[in-house]
């Protein structure tokens, strides 16, 4: 993934490393990754937005290049994450672009602070479940070798180009000794503890409380492959929202900004022009 140089910052005691594109002045947008990604998922997205944008992408706590977080994982760490970012930058007003659980991070976020956030983009999420459910063995944890790793992946994800992947996986993977074992930079506890956001009722219902407060545009993009998002949640969400649209991208699973960057990236430029 060609990524600048990646910069890092402390907010709320946890180093975060995020990368920028774009001129500063220029408005702003920021990208949040889903949940055991990295901010690689923006790298064909940063490019083709900063002629007109300044965008930030960030590690989140736990993720990438960012610090494991001792104070964990819960959903409001990382609202509380993204607004000290906002602050630090000294940012006035900002478009949102949440992939899966970076989608989540926007709406509780944009519900407490209306006048920082001009739209969102919630990319392949929803704020309940789509009632599908999709049985995957437990992750493991390391890999012999890259392309274990690889066919592994592969095996669950087979919409992203075989390039994407690879270099996706690149990001995601270390390795502690040129012989040893790949395991993930993602914080093992992300891995192996299931998300609650679409288990807690009370998490389900303040994500539909911040829909239904939340008074400018919002897209959800949507792959059209995904499972994650239903057209009923999709139609019930629209009427929560009246300012809120939707597309599918055609080919494209879960996380649209890898498997189809070219396509999510002239949604989006045609979407902010409105």
């Amino acid at each position: 993934m060609n990524l600048p140089e990646g910069k890092d910052i402390i907010l709320n005691e946890i180093q975060i490393r995020y990368f920028e594109w774009g001129t500063p002045g220029n408005p702003v947008i920021i990208c949040l990754h889903s949940h055991s990604a990295h901010a690689g998922i923006w790298d064909k997205f940063g490019p083709a937005m900063s002629d007109k944008f300044h965008v930030y992408a960030l590690d989140q706590r736990g993720h990438g290049d960012s610090q494991w977080a001792e104070s964990g994982y819960d959903r409001d760490r990382f609202v509380e994450d993204l607004e000290a970012f906002i602050i630090a930058k000294n940012i006035s007003k900002c478009i949102l672009v949440g992939s899966s659980m970076g989608g989540w991070n926007s709406l509780l976020y944009s519900v407490n602070n209306p006048e920082k956030v001009e739209k969102i983009v919630l990319v392949d999420i929803g704020v309940e479940p789509s009632g599908i459910v999709v049985q995957r063995p437990p992750r493991p944890l390391e890999f012999d070798t890259f392309d274990i790793a690889f066919q592994t992946i592969r095996s669950e994800n087979p919409w992203p180009p075989g390039d994407r992947l690879r270099s996706d996986l690149q990001r995601k993977l270390i390795q502690d000794n040129n012989d040893g074992p790949f395991r993930w930079k993602t914080d093992p506890i992300l891995i192996t503890t299931p998300l609650i956001d679409m288990q807690s009722p009370e998490l389900i219902e303040r994500y539909w409380k911040a829909l239904r407060s939340i008074q400018f545009p919002i897209l959800e993009v949507r792959g059209a492959e995904s499972v994650t998002v239903s057209d009923d949640v999709l139609e019930r969400m629209k009427e929560a929202c009246p300012n809120l649209e939707s597309v599918d991208v055609p080919g494209s699973g879960h996380v649209v900004s890898l498997d189809k960057p070219e396509e999510f990236n002239a949604i989006i430029q045609n979407w902010i022009k409105k």
